[in-house]
């Protein structure tokens, strides 16, 4: 029933696809504080220019139900030196929904590509 929020095309994903990230969620023991983190923890607070040593990439799904694209603007201000690529067609799980796209975008800026 959650598939709708996390993937654009959830009829187009397969048992296997879906079944063995679910299942890491359900079971893994960090699962619990993460969400707890996000829902009542402190806000993030970015990092102001100049102040990463490394390349900042943020993936955003057009279609993501979680974080809404809306938000993608507030993400680009707390990184202002970070990269936003937006997945077209996509929710929440890149992975899901665009998999050849969101290994190449790792691959590049990760400069293993």
């Amino acid at each position: 029933m959650l598939l709708p929020q996390l993937s654009a095309r959830p009829w187009a994903l397969s048992r296997d696809t879906v079944l063995p990230d679910v299942r890491g969620l359900a079971d893994s023991p960090s699962t619990e504080a993460a969400v707890n983190a996000l829902i009542h923890g402190p806000k993030q607070e970015g990092a102001s220019s100049g102040t990463v040593p490394e390349r900042v990439t943020i993936g955003w799904g057009r279609r993501d139900l979680v974080t809404v694209p809306k938000q993608a603007a507030r993400a680009s201000e707390l990184f202002p030196d970070a990269v936003l690529h937006w997945f077209e067609r996509c929710g929440h799980f890149p992975q899901w929904d665009a998999p050849k796209e969101a290994t190449r975008l790792i691959l590049d800026r990760t400069d293993r590509g």
